[in-house]
């Protein structure tokens, strides 16, 4: 949505530019670091991947983030794991921080633990109770213990209103 507001002889444009998410804890340099130690160019995991290689050139570039499953098949490619390329310490992270360190989307958890991804969505937003045998059956898929399934969890529905989930 974007108006115009007259101001004292100025027009003034005013709006509500699009936000898009970001990935917690990526880090471009590190993808950037696994790519040359594989000895590939960017170009060359990208086609590996499925992706443009300018798509792949803007990760690297830190001036966009990846999906989740476009770095995964990267990750793949060249050996690492998501957690190599998304870092988010112990003590600050958040239930889809776990997603996506395993590197599923939330309709492949939702699935898996038999729940809608609306649901999974939900409870990523801190929107919605956690019961146990979810927290149980997250953590299986997860491959994490229940407890920090809960923590992080608790973490996302106790955050201040100005911390995205």
């Amino acid at each position: 949505m974007c108006y115009l507001e007259y101001a004292g002889g100025t027009v003034v444009v005013r709006g509500v530019l699009p936000m898009k998410r970001r990935l917690r804890g990526f880090e471009p340099g590190r993808l950037r670091s696994a790519r040359t130690a594989a000895g590939l160019s960017g170009a060359e995991v990208a086609r590996r991947c499925g992706i443009g290689a300018s798509t792949y050139s803007q990760w690297e570039l830190g001036a966009a983030d990846p999906s989740i499953d476009a770095l995964a098949r990267c990750t793949k490619v060249l050996g690492i794991e998501i957690s190599d390329v998304v870092v988010v310490e112990r003590e600050k992270e958040h239930l889809g921080d776990l997603r996506v360190m395993r590197g599923l989307t939330q309709g492949e958890l939702a699935k898996r633990v038999g729940v809608s991804p609306q649901h999974i969505g939900a409870l990523e937003r801190g929107h919605v109770a956690l019961s146990d045998g979810l927290a149980k059956r997250l953590a299986g898929e997860l491959a994490t213990e229940p407890g920090r399934v809960v923590e992080a969890w608790v973490r996302v529905r106790n955050r201040a209103a100005d911390v995205l989930p």
